[in-house]
């Protein structure tokens, strides 16, 4: 399947099903959304985007951003791995074939609703008598995001009334389906409360018109860390005031870096004494506190193996530090402050045997566990991108960076010693 191109047609599935001949014209000034493309008439469809399900009208308009149909800024951004503010180009980067195609992936490409139904983090009263517990969204269209972005527009703060919850398709609070009832419902709520409420439904809503596909795996240009970026960035609701719970004061502080390192040294004893590795002269595990590196899928690494040039066959008897196993203090910290708390020394201990893993292979010649992780991360990138080659090729240059930087930690010793080799052959030469 061609990449589409401006000014040509293309043809694309949508996610409800339907199927549409889009062509997008070359423009200066290039519209800034679909809505004001299609009032351009720069964008003609054989369906009416506009009264089409929105999650259509958003596919096609991130294939739109993507061939450079509609004006789409960069994402400035801090990066989650070596924390530099970076310019992360999502569209850009937007593989097209699983657009045009959805080839059915259960989580990348879930079952098209028309509504969507779920429980409440609280219960809410209703009136003097009913008390709900969960909620309905019924898919709205792009001419009612349009309705919502303008309503949106018009006021400082969200306009909880009828009109919105119909433009945003709230339809049912439990089996209260008034508008004007669920909108007074919302407003006598407690801010706590309204907070975890008002976001739930603005998950769902975001869950029930954006399919996961619009999110566009950009590496960052400094580490090559994965970022996944919306295409298009248009998210018309607004979570709510900002709510944060309570942190969980039960926790203990994630360990601060000499105290992990003496963790690390000990567990390590641990586990060579229970793995019985008969042979662990030349192995020293460190903890690196700089930026980690990435694997080829753009995942910042826990831990890493890496054998030295003199780990060549028995020359390791003869070497300091011949095969090095690094723990990556900064990944842990991150895992520790985003995914909640963890523990420390269960995921040191666990790491530390992965990677030892990787040492027992190299040994013996042959690491399954290396070419088993190599293919998972390839499966995962087919899954994501398709198995188009114009599409694989777009992405592959966007992941470039990072096999790259991740070849060069891994070899840089070799080519260090081979300019040396160089230097002395052109010194004895004269």
């Amino acid at each position: 399947m061609a990449r589409p191109r401006l000014g040509h047609p293309f043809e694309v599935v949508l996610p409800s099903g339907a199927q549409a001949t889009v062509t997008c014209s070359r423009a200066d000034p290039l519209p800034r959304d679909l809505p004001e493309a299609l009032r351009r008439n720069l964008v003609r469809s054989t369906i009416d985007l506009m009264d089409a399900p929105l999650a259509d009208a958003h596919v096609v308009e991130a294939i739109l951003c993507a061939i450079g149909g509609l004006h789409r800024e960069p994402l400035e951004a801090e990066c989650r791995n070596c924390k530099e503010t970076v310019q992360l180009d999502g569209a850009r980067a937007l593989p097209l074939a699983p657009l045009l195609t959805p080839p059915g992936d259960p989580e990348l490409d879930p079952p098209f609703l028309r509504t969507l139904e779920r429980p409440l983090p609280r219960k809410v009263p209703v009136g003097q008598r009913a008390v709900v517990e969960s909620f309905q969204l019924q898919h709205r269209t792009l001419a009612d995001r349009v309705r919502m972005e303008a309503m949106l527009a018009e006021v400082e703060h969200l306009p909880l009334h009828a009109r919105f919850l119909r433009a945003m398709g709230l339809v049912a609070l439990g089996e209260v389906k008034s508008p004007s009832a669920m909108a007074r419902a919302l407003e006598h709520l407690d801010d706590e409360t309204f907070d975890l409420v008002w976001d739930a439904i603005v998950e769902a809503w975001d869950a029930l018109h954006y399919p996961p596909r619009l999110l566009s795996p950009v590496p960052c240009p400094k580490c090559g860390a994965r970022h996944d970026v919306e295409v298009p960035a248009h998210r018309p609701l607004p979570l709510g005031r900002a709510h944060v719970p309570a942190p969980d004061r039960d926790a203990a502080p994630f360990p601060d870096l000499a105290t992990f390192r003496a963790r690390s040294a000990e567990i390590t004893q641990e586990v060579l004494a229970e793995t019985g590795l008969s042979d662990a002269r030349g192995l020293e595990v460190v903890v690196e506190d700089g930026v980690p590196p990435c694997d080829e899928g753009g995942e910042p690494l826990l831990g890493s193996y890496t054998p030295t040039p003199e780990a060549d066959g028995d020359v390791r008897m003869g070497a300091t530090s011949p095969f090095v196993v690094a723990l990556y203090y900064r990944t842990f910290r991150a895992m520790y402050e985003e995914d909640g708390a963890y523990d420390v020394d269960s995921e040191i201990r666990e790491t530390i045997e992965h990677e030892l893993e990787h040492h027992v292979g190299f040994l013996r010649g042959n690491d399954p566990l290396d070419e088993e992780e190599r293919a998972e991360i390839e499966r995962e990138r087919t899954r994501v991108t398709g198995a188009q080659t114009s599409d694989r090729l777009a992405a592959d240059v966007g992941w470039l960076f990072s096999d790259f930087a991740r070849f060069w930690r891994t070899t840089w010793p070799i080519w260090l010693l081979a300019l040396i080799a160089v230097v002395l052959t052109i010194a004895a030469s004269r």
